[in-house]
């Protein structure tokens, strides 16, 4: 045996689905008018069928979402290549410095290879820190939810 509550939901579903007869449409409008629970069901239904009809439609985002999500695009394309202009002049630059520096006559070989000692050890620290960290970000779930 079924509630009244139960035969209403079944016409809850043949409202949203456009197939209720006038008399049954008066019907359920009565008893929503009445039953809270059939109300909150009848919304939840109604936003459900809403949400899933744009999904197969398609509607396309507002303009402003487009234009925000065309700008983090761009963004992202410029920062990248920003980063990699600098990262390969810097290269550039360091290799050259090297170059000099063990071509030049300016020093001895032990004042080169002191000066040099400091340098390398910074650059195995940097190098080590920034391995971790890069290891860290792969795997690490909450860096991705804190980008924009």
């Amino acid at each position: 045996m079924t509630t009244p509550c139960e035969r209403y939901q079944m016409l809850i579903s043949g409202h949203l689905d456009g197939e209720l007869r006038p008399e049954d449409r008066r019907d359920l409008d009565q008893h929503l008018a009445a039953c809270e629970a059939c109300r909150r069901e009848f919304d939840e239904m109604q936003r459900l069928a809403a949400g899933t009809a744009a999904a197969l439609i398609g509607d396309s985002p507002p303009d402003d979402v487009w234009d925000g999500f065309v700008d983090g695009v761009y963004n992202r394309i410029e920062r990248r290549t920003g980063w990699l202009v600098l990262i390969v002049g810097a290269a550039l630059l360091l290799a050259y410095g090297i170059y000099q520096f063990v071509t030049d006559d300016w020093a001895g070989a032990l004042v080169k290879a002191l000066i040099a000692a400091p340098v390398i050890g910074l650059a195995v620290l940097f190098v080590s820190v920034l391995r971790q960290r890069l290891r860290a970000a792969r795997t690490d779930r909450y860096s991705r939810e804190v980008r924009h």
